[in-house]
């Protein structure tokens, strides 16, 4: 497997994929094609309004009208005074047909007022034809006369109209202002499949099959898809109490919501690898099964063991390392499976450690560094660089199972070609040192 990988460069991994998209904006104004929409309406509003009324005042027409007698004196003179009558003022019996059918409450209408004919009018009735006599003064009404139920006043917009209108305005915004939510409050369904990709790819190929994962239904798909064994799935869902039984919990906007806060400060504080941004961002996360206190101390007490074991690597006269390795080795930054590792290494072929790394996104600070990078071209070896490669590699694969590496890689660093091995996550806490164990 090395030789067919010599000289190509070292595999890509997965990046977080930072979600470039709009921001949410502020309430959208009305575009001139929604204010046009709008004034067609109130204009349609309008129409529809004028026509009812005339449909209306039509049948009036076809109705027997009020027989009113003429009165003479000062009941006439009574009569002729107002303009604007109000059906309280009269009996039940004085009116039929529309007139009946006026509200307590009289109608406000817009548009024009008609000129001349009341029976536009609604609970107006046909003019009759005025008695023999003495034409009356102009501007005068006679008895026989029948004046309007309502007087419209002109400029006013009906009640019943305007609420329509204002309704229709009112429903016409707040479609779109939902709409405009509705666009800005989540990621295109692409970009959310695109970032759940990544984290399942990264489990995939970084989370030891061995390992138990907690996700919820979507995600726990797309790790099976993803050649993830299905057995080492564990479905979160409204009903689950906790993460508690696995050894990685992948936290997706939907195991938030199961789990609040406390998946992040109670028992999954430490980050393996984060992938996307803002609601949208998923963590890979160890599962702390005594609290996040405890595995916190727990990872305290590694540390100072990983530092022990850093700085007796060091001291091996066959392990060579770079300034940059050697930070890593002396502050215990180094994962204690691939310092064992090393150590055996060195045991049989001498070693120069370029440097030290985690493959992943976003990890948090302390999680231990799960890969190496070696030099295959190792003059004190006296071998060439294909040769120390498959050497070195027959070394690691058969070394304790607990310190084998699980995977080789073979390609170019800053044009150097190195072996780069690799551990799966999580690393446990309390593994052996140096040496064989």
């Amino acid at each position: 497997m090395a030789g067919k990988d010599r000289g190509a460069e070292l595999p890509r991994r997965i990046r977080g994929a930072a979600w470039t998209g709009p921001l949410s904006p502020a309430a959208p104004e009305l575009s001139p094609g929604l204010r046009q929409c709008m004034q067609a309406a109130v204009k349609a509003e309008r129409a529809d309004a004028l026509a009812r009324e005339q449909q209306r005042a039509a049948g009036n027409r076809t109705a027997e009208p009020p027989r009113r007698t003429p009165r003479s004196g000062p009941a006439a003179s009574q009569e002729a005074g107002p303009e604007t009558s109000s059906p309280d003022n009269r009996t039940s019996g004085e009116h039929t047909g529309a007139a009946a059918a006026v509200p307590a409450k009289p109608e406000r209408i817009t548009g024009p007022v008609p000129g001349g004919d009341d029976a536009g009018w609604p609970g107006s009735a046909a003019k009759s034809e005025p008695a023999a006599g003495p034409e009356p003064a102009a501007g005068a009404r006679t008895a026989t006369e029948p004046v309007p139920a309502v007087r419209p006043r002109p400029g006013k917009p009906r009640r019943r109209a305007g609420a329509r209108l204002v309704v229709l305005g009112l429903a016409v915004i707040i479609g779109s202002l939902a709409a405009a939510a509705v666009r800005h409050s989540s990621r295109p369904p692409a970009a959310q499949a695109a970032v759940r990709a990544q984290a399942a790819a990264w489990v995939a190929e970084q989370v030891s099959p061995d390992a138990t994962v907690s996700c919820d239904a979507v995600m726990c798909a797309a790790l099976k898809a993803h050649g993830f064994p299905a057995g080492k799935l564990l479905m979160l869902g409204p009903a689950s109490p906790d993460p508690m039984p696995s050894d990685v919990v992948v936290q997706t906007a939907a195991v938030r919501a199961l789990f609040g806060s406390s998946l992040a400060t109670g028992w999954a504080s430490a980050v393996l690898a984060s992938f996307g941004s803002g609601p949208g961002t998923i963590t890979v996360r160890v599962v702390a099964p005594h609290g996040a206190a405890a595995y916190r101390a727990s990872l305290h007490a590694d540390l100072a063991g990983r530092k022990r074991s850093g700085t007796a690597l060091l001291h091996q006269s066959r392990i060579t390392v770079s300034a940059t390795a050697r930070s890593q080795l002396a502050s215990g930054q180094v994962d204690s499976r691939l310092l064992a590792a090393l150590a055996a290494l060195g045991g049989h072929q001498p070693v120069d450690i370029i440097q030290f790394g985690n493959v992943g996104p976003g990890a948090s600070p302390g999680v231990p560094l799960r890969f190496a990078d070696l030099a295959e071209s190792v003059p004190a070896a006296h071998m060439d660089a294909a040769a120390y490669m498959r050497a070195a590699w027959a070394i690691l694969s058969t070394a304790d199972p607990r310190i084998r590496p699980a995977r080789g890689l073979s390609g170019t660093l800053q044009h150097q070609a190195v072996l780069r091995i690799e551990f799966t996550a999580p690393s446990p806490l309390g593994t052996p040192g140096p040496g064989p164990s």
